[in-house]
């Protein structure tokens, strides 16, 4: 029996827009009750659109989170974290796809493997360490243990695409002069630049959404995390509800700055995924 291909393109069309309408409702039902009044929020059976629209939510919990020091902070952490677990997780996939030494497989394994340790079996001696060396409660602590997350993602990433681009390519730049390092941040990185943007935007996607060593690791307003503010939401003293809608503005303000950093490296990105897909 052959496929009519209209009708055939027509049922792929509408399975698309199914995933997608089942993918994209949490967001839409979070930023709708963002928009509610605490009564509405907090209404059974939920509305699907706010009979009386209002922002209220959103200088309240901007106010109460210190918002803009809040961000800073992911910023400075997540991206200060994205971008060195990118670049050594880079350096190193360089080293395993180009060079031969003794217990690469043993080294390859251990590094890929890390990714498997639940972050809640680090978190006790992370802890018990940090509080000895000093760094309990400072953005350097949180990109250390943000990093050492990172890098095994980064690692595995780039290698892969690392491994699709020709060694002739080294060769030919060794002919000519180039030293190991030349070769590396001139000539084979650069040619990876679409594989290293997938790396550093899941990486730093990684970073931002980081709750348990963001929460644990920190105390003070000057180094919270939105994440953990996310978690501190406040509760209004005239109401005797759940603040649904301070909830919602909150998750909706930690969503927002994502979205011009995802545009920037969408060609980036894609192109990286594209790559990723076709190369052998």
């Amino acid at each position: 029996m052959t496929k009519h291909p209209i009708i055939w393109r027509t049922m792929q069309y509408i399975a698309l827009l199914i995933i997608l309408m089942f993918l994209t409702f949490p967001v839409y039902y979070m930023i709708v009750t963002s928009l509610k009044t605490p009564g509405e929020a907090f209404r059974l059976p939920p509305t699907f659109w706010p009979l009386d629209p209002t922002l209220d939510a959103y200088p309240y919990i901007a106010k109460s989170w210190h918002y803009w020091r809040s961000l800073l902070n992911t910023l400075i952490v997540a991206g200060t974290a994205a971008i060195s677990a990118t670049l050594f997780g880079g350096m190193s996939a360089y080293g395993f796809s180009r060079m031969s030494f003794s217990g690469k497989p043993l080294l390859y394994t251990a590094l890929i493997s890390t990714i498997a340790i639940p972050p809640m079996v680090a978190l006790g001696p992370i802890f018990l360490s940090y509080s000895q060396l000093g760094l309990l409660d400072t953005h350097i602590g949180l990109i250390l243990v943000f990093m050492s997350e990172a890098i095994p993602l980064a690692f595995l990433i780039t290698f892969a695409y690392l491994k699709a681009i020709p060694k002739e390519i080294d060769e030919a730049a060794q002919i000519d002069g180039s030293t190991l390092f030349d070769t590396m941040f001139r000539i084979i990185l650069p040619i990876a630049a679409p594989g290293l943007a997938v790396a550093f935007l899941l990486v730093f996607i990684m970073g931002w959404n980081e709750f348990l060593f963001a929460f644990t690791l920190t105390v003070s307003p000057d180094t919270r995390l939105l994440t953990v503010r996310l978690f501190e939401v406040p509760v209004r003293t005239d109401a005797q509800t759940i603040p649904y809608d301070l909830i919602a503005a909150g998750g909706v303000i930690i969503l927002l700055p994502l979205i011009p950093i995802i545009v920037v490296v969408q060609k980036q990105l894609v192109e990286g995924i594209m790559a990723g897909a076709v190369k052998e």
